[in-house]
């Protein structure tokens, strides 16, 4: 793979892996929501590094964000983002409406993280054959541009342009709940991912 210029085949194949993964995401996540109905973007490919990157959560607007580091043959983050509106909202639902503290709404954004980036890997495992697995979550709340750098810059540690999976979500619950899922892999992962997939 050449991370300057992807082919159109290895495009095809690396939309395709964000798909299954994020679809099954969406399924995790609607199953924590009481079977509400999650629909899903069409995923994007996009080459970027940390700074290009921290333009896709919405920029300078307030956010929360989970991510975790994925180990095993892949090797990346795997970060669910909502603005701050979505990301109370989402707690809300989470928790059944029941008054909360913080640490308790963190907890439950946390655990949402884990079960839907799980879900993610596990699929993506099925499909590779590989084993892959997240790490503890790390959960962050401020500007988005930070948060989805101080991700993103933990993959290559370096500006070095990275290979980002992203699609948006959106719930349908009163009110509605919308967020992206991030999946943002190693350049040697990449190439690894698409001479397993055969492109």
């Amino acid at each position: 793979m050449s991370l300057s210029l992807p082919s159109d085949a290895q495009l095809d194949a690396l939309r395709e892996v964000a798909n299954i993964g994020c679809g099954h995401a969406a399924n995790a996540l609607s199953r924590l929501m009481g079977g509400r109905q999650v629909d899903l973007s069409v995923p994007r490919v996009l080459l970027a590094g940390p700074e290009d990157a921290a333009g896709m959560l919405g920029g300078d607007a307030p956010a929360v964000a989970a991510w975790l580091s994925i180990t095993g043959a892949l090797r990346g983050v795997m970060m669910l983002g909502l603005s701050q509106a979505d990301g109370q909202a989402l707690e809300t639902l989470l928790l059944g409406g029941q008054p909360a503290g913080q640490e308790e709404r963190d907890s439950a954004v946390s655990e949402a993280a884990n079960i839907v980036a799980s879900a993610c890997l596990s699929a993506i495992g099925k499909l590779t054959s590989w084993r892959l697995m997240p790490s503890v979550p790390t959960l962050r709340r401020g500007i988005a541009r930070v948060l989805v750098d101080a991700a993103v810059s933990q993959v290559e540690g370096d500006a070095s342009p990275v290979v980002v999976l992203e699609a948006r979500f959106m719930a349908a619950s009163t009110p509605p709940v919308s967020g992206q899922l991030l999946l943002v892999l190693e350049r040697e992962s990449s190439r690894a991912l698409l001479a397993r997939l055969g492109v």
